[in-house]
């Protein structure tokens, strides 16, 4: 009868603890709650999801779906470069990191689940063609850390050269980048 009294006063502690944590605002993961391993590349699918525009803009979410047989976690903000041709030649600078300074959160992907993230595509004809020098790439190379490893994604967009016009955020939960 000790060992049951003493176990819900624990619980209670916790669960207070929990509780008011939530009140102050604070997210507290329970010790108690799933343990999933890393995404890896092999187990994440690439795809891309319904585009969507703002003036001057188009974004293009990119899609990763763990097309694994058991749950894996994935964080942080892809590498994104355009790419033309077989060989994938590299055209233009990277995507700009829109999300410097903000805490990526840890995403768990159970198996079928996805998570994206917003591919900006600025419209070249917004910078002068001696700033931009635009040219066509035929799709993308996506990285993500160690989770994802140099995956191509066929899509024809126009880019500049010479500055940046392509952009990209953290992952975020559900599909369309947002």
């Amino acid at each position: 009868m000790r060992t049951m009294s003493s176990l819900l006063v624990a619980t209670g502690l916790v669960a207070g603890g929990l509780v008011g944590a939530g009140v102050l605002g604070i997210a507290v993961a329970p010790a108690w709650g799933l343990h999933a391993k890393s995404c890896v590349s092999a187990n994440l699918k690439v795809s891309l999801g319904i585009v969507q525009g703002t003036a001057g803009t188009i974004y293009h979410p990119i899609v990763f779906t763990n097309v694994g047989s058991s749950a894996c976690t994935i964080f942080g903000v892809p590498v994104i470069q355009p790419v033309s041709g077989t060989g994938h030649r590299d055209v233009g600078p990277l995507a700009r990191n829109l999300s410097m300074g903000e805490m990526p959160a840890m995403h768990m992907l159970a198996e079928g689940q996805s998570v994206s993230v917003a591919f900006g595509v600025s419209e070249t004809g917004n910078y002068t063609r001696s700033v931009c020098v635009p040219r066509a790439a035929d799709g993308v190379v996506v990285s993500v850390d160690s989770f994802l490893h140099s995956r191509y994604v066929h899509l024809p967009i126009d880019v500049c050269t010479k500055r940046t016009s392509i952009s990209t955020k953290l992952i975020t939960a559900g599909t369309t980048g947002y």
